[in-house]
């Protein structure tokens, strides 16, 4: 009987030494799973820990906004700088007399967001042609504008030309 107790225990060191390979493969492959994700939340090849990476990245997540922070500034001051350009302009057609057709006549306003620029005009007759120009601030003029001269700023500041 101890032939067969030796072969029993033997198979059963066998078997238990494969169990143990097993669980220490498992074991083996488990931790090159969790390495595998500590090295992808170190970053830098591995030079750092996850704490420093952290910590990096809230720097680099500090910084960004500061220079998020100094782009919105710097955008506001691009968009109040355009707001004094011309940006509207809107030309207004028609007959200046009953005589000429064609609407050869014109108004063309040229303002920008505050209504402020100028609107010139021409006048187109049989024998002669007249250009005005007027100073326009606040979308009004120091010199009399005629209808269709308030017609071309009241497109301009609408953002229409016909």
């Amino acid at each position: 009987m101890t032939g067969m107790a030796n072969g029993a225990t033997e198979i059963l060191a066998v078997a238990l030494g494969v169990l143990a390979l097993g669980v220490s493969v498992a074991v083996f492959m488990s931790f090159a799973a969790v390495r595998r994700r500590l090295v992808v939340l170190q970053g830098r090849a591995g030079q750092e820990n996850i704490l420093e990476a952290t910590a990096r990245q809230i720097e680099e997540v500090r910084a960004l906004r500061g220079e998020i922070r100094e782009l919105t500034r710097h955008v506001q001051a691009v968009t109040e700088a355009l707001r004094g350009t011309i940006q509207r302009v809107a030309v207004h057609r028609y007959d200046a007399f009953e005589d000429m057709g064609g609407q050869l006549s014109f108004s063309a306003a040229f303002l920008n967001d505050h209504g402020d620029g100028l609107v010139i005009s021409c006048i187109n007759g049989r024998q002669e042609t007249r250009s005005y120009a007027k100073p326009v601030t606040k979308a009004r003029s120091q010199y009399n504008l005629s209808p269709e001269e308030q017609e071309a700023i009241r497109q301009a500041l609408a953002g229409v030309s016909s």
